[in-house]
Formats: C-alpha cells, structure tokens, sequence
C-alpha cells in the first residue's frame, strides 16, 4: 500500500475573473501561483510514488457573484437579477464564465488527474456559495473541463456534503455557524418546496442583492468575517454602509423562531426594519452620531435582530444593554470582538463533536476565512485552511488601522496567505503528519497607520471577561 498524501484547500471563490480589469466581485488572483503550486505537487508524487487526493473543501466557486451572461464584461455592472436564477440552465451559464476566467485553475487540476500509480484524484465539496456542484449537470462540466473521461471520470468527486477517509474528516462547516448559511437538509442543498432547484440560504441573498453593488464602493468588506461582526465594525467606523447592509440583510432574512435572550421568548420581533424604511437616512446617522446612548441602544437592537433571523449566536448578544438607562454600553467595534469570538468557537466544538463522533483523527474545516491548527481534548487535529482570497484580523485593531483600512484597502488587499491543508498517511494507514502549510510567500503585513494607538485595555477586559462566563455557564 503506497502512502497517501491529502491536499486541502477551501474558499478560494473563484468567479467571473477579470480582477485586474474591472471586475472587483472576482477575489481570486491567484491563477498562476495555483498552477505553478499544484504541478509541484504533481512532481512530488511521481518522484515520492504517493497517492495524492486534492480537496477544495466549499466555496470553492463562488456562484453568487457571477452573473447569468453569455458573455462576461468585467466593465459592466449587473443588476441584481442577474445573480438570483439558481436553475440548471443559469448555473451552467455562470460555470462557462467561471472557467473562461480562470482556465488555468481548472488546467492545473485536470494535469493533476492520474491513474497511476501514483495515483491522483480530485474532491469538489459543497459549501454555501456553491452548492450548484449537487446538479449533476454541474457536475458532468467540470468533469469535462479536467478532461475526466472514461477510466478517469472516477478519479472525481463532486457535489457531497463531507469527505470522510483514513481517519480524516473534510467539511465545509456552514451547518454549524450561523443558521442564515446553512441548508434546510445539510447533506442535500435543495430546496424544500421546490426539489428540483438547489437551496440558496438567506445570507446568499444578502451577497446577490447588496453585496456584489456595494463592493464596488467598498472592496475591503470580503476580508472582514463574519457578516454579523463586519455590520457592527461598519457600524462604528462606516455608518452609511452599516445602515444599508442591515436593511439588505433584514429583507433577505425572514425572522426565525429563536429565543430572543435579552427580549424575552415570547416578545414579537423588533420593527427594526419598518423603522430603517421610514427613516431618513441622513437624520438617523446625525443621531447614531450625536447621541451616544441612542447609538448603544440602537446596535443592541440590532444584535437583537440578527439573532432572531440567525445570523449572530445567541451568547453574544444575551447580555445587552437595553436602552439610554444602561450605565455601560457596549460599543459595536467590540460587539464585532465578541461575536467573531463565538463564531470561531462554535465550528471549534463541532470539529470536536465530528472527531468524537466519527473517531476521527483529524478534523478539517474551512468557512471562516480564519487559520486554525488547534490540538482538541478528543485527541484529534482541528485545521481550519482560511482562504485564497484577502483575509486581515482585525479583532484587536484599533480605530487608527480601521480608518486606514476604509480610505486605503488596497495597501490592505494584496497581503494573501494562501493557506491549506497537509496530511499524511503512512503505507501503514498511520496518520504521519497533519499541518497548515502556504503556497506562496504571503509577504510582510500591511504598514500601520503612522501614530497608531496602543490597543484599549477596556476592550481586551471586557473580551477576556466575555469568554470566562462564557466558559462558566457551558456556551463555549
């Protein structure tokens, strides 16, 4: 039995292309390093005699910002309905832009194809920005684009939930966050009330519907997660952009049945968006920005409102204050702390749940954006692979590299970890080695803003606090 070498990578959200010609929905730039790197790999395994199997591990197209065209100018500015038909017919369409754009992505992968021995297959997983991979129609094109024909059609897998082999567990890791990403049947993205057409859950809308226009004013907003902390740092340091996304994501998100922790189960869901419609925008943001206790009171309700349509966990916004009474508010850049905090946290205990589960030795998410390479209590490896596009962790900045960021993203944007995942596996079936490695050099972080303030300590208290009674009551 020859050793086994796996390959993991996850959100690379490859789209229409066209980055560095118009188009800023694309955040892959990575074509050329992705195919120098992948035939490295190739030469590894023909020196080595491993078996290699190369996972894309979710998100890996990003179906969301490629229009239904024929033909793609990346000058144009689609309208919303071009991004919202999720029938066969437009997923095939948006996959021929997507492989116009990023031919050599796709090349890479099918020189990677082999037989053997060494042989060398292909996984495709489903996240939530692609789950058209599940069309079978889907399916059999990109297979043709790897030129998988014959003998080596089985050399490629597309369209499951999870890949589960030697010990190691691959997921993407939406059906454990926040329930605005996550599909009615985690393991069958299709739609309940119409089964033909695959499943776009309600934070797809907000990308469809809010994101791909306002991107183009604002190209940072991809490298801040989740949606739930980027709406309260927006809401401390770009209040006009908050104020929009909040209303996008509202009208995207029907309100679930959660139990609203600070409000009381029983209470109805705050108008928070009838408010938001009636409102002049001009005089709300006078108010978020004159009047300190309307603004604490106002991005309350607004945790609020994102538990109840799923999109923050219910621990980070179970203690709010509650009105221009409250003696200590909590500010949105720390808000947006606290959540990420707990959002992190909640794909770390279901990795742990999956290694318990499964007797899994190695636990393999992505979704996040964030690199994780944690030891678990199971004895497993939790690896969290992050991303191929701009990724920045702004928890602990203060509001000088904030504003920096706002006025000068690009100074920001070309700093790319291009991260995944290696694993090995002796000739014995033994788990050798499991680790985060990179592609490519990633280069040295983005200059801070000249006199940057040191970070506050009240912010670092108040997270520190957070997670000891977070810890006590049993929600981490």
């Amino acid at each position: 039995m020859p050793a086994k070498v796996k390959i993991i990578i996850s959100d690379t959200h490859i789209g229409a292309g066209g980055a560095d010609s118009g188009n800023p929905l694309d955040d892959f730039t990575s074509d050329e390093l992705f195919f120098e790197w992948v035939h490295e790999l190739i030469d590894e395994s023909e020196r080595t005699g491993a078996e290699m199997v190369f996972i894309i591990n979710g998100d890996g197209i990003e179906f969301l910002q490629v229009p239904d065209i024929e033909t793609f100018d990346s000058c144009v500015i689609y309208p919303p309905k071009a991004y919202r038909d999720v029938s066969v017919a437009a997923s095939l369409r948006r996959l021929e832009v997507v492989h116009a754009g990023h031919s050599k992505f796709f090349q890479a992968l099918a020189d990677f194809l082999s037989l053997g021995p060494p042989r060398r297959s292909v996984v495709f997983l489903f996240g939530n920005h692609d789950p058209e991979l599940a069309y079978p129609q889907v399916q059999a094109r990109i297979k043709t684009f790897l030129d998988a024909r014959g003998d080596k059609e089985e050399l490629v897998s597309i369209g499951q939930r999870y890949y589960f082999e030697d010990g190691v567990y691959v997921e993407h890791g939406n059906a454990y966050t926040e329930l605005v990403n996550a599909f009615t049947d985690a393991d069958h993205p299709f739609d309940p009330q119409n089964p033909e057409l695959i499943q776009r859950p309600p934070g797809s809308y907000v990308v469809t519907d809010y994101y791909n226009r306002i991107e183009r004013q604002r190209p940072w907003i991809d490298g801040v997660h989740p949606l739930s902390s980027l709406i309260f740092y927006a809401l401390a340091y770009d209040p006009p952009f908050a104020l929009g996304a909040i209303k996008a994501f509202m009208l995207a998100s029907p309100a679930l049945l959660v139990d609203v922790l600070a409000a009381g189960p029983e209470e109805a869901p705050d108008d928070l968006l009838g408010e938001l419609e009636s409102e002049p925008e001009q005089a709300l943001l006078e108010r978020l920005a004159g009047d300190k206790a309307f603004a604490a009171s106002f991005a309350d309700r607004v945790a609020v409102a994102m538990m109840q349509r799923g999109a923050a966990p219910q621990p980070s916004v179970s203690r709010l204050a509650t009105g221009p009474e409250s003696a200590v508010a909590t500010p949105p850049q720390n808000r947006a702390r606290e959540i990420a905090e707990f959002y992190w946290q909640m794909l770390e205990d279901a990795a742990l749940r999956v290694s318990s589960e499964n007797r899994a030795a190695v636990v393999c998410f992505g979704h996040t954006h964030e690199r994780v390479e944690k030891k678990l209590s199971s004895g497993a490896i939790y690896l969290n692979t992050g991303t191929w596009i701009w990724k920045a962790n702004f928890k602990n900045s203060p509001d000088a590299v904030w504003h920096d960021l706002i006025a000068h993203p690009e100074k920001y944007m070309n700093h790319r970890q291009l991260s995944y995942a290696r694993i090995e596996i002796s000739a014995r079936g033994k788990l050798k080695s499991a680790r985060l490695l990179t592609a490519n050099e990633p280069g040295p972080e983005p200059e801070p803003p000249a006199q940057m303030p040191p970070s506050g300590l009240w912010a670092q208290m108040i997270l520190s606090l957070h997670k000891i009674v977070a810890k006590i009551t049993g929600w981490l």
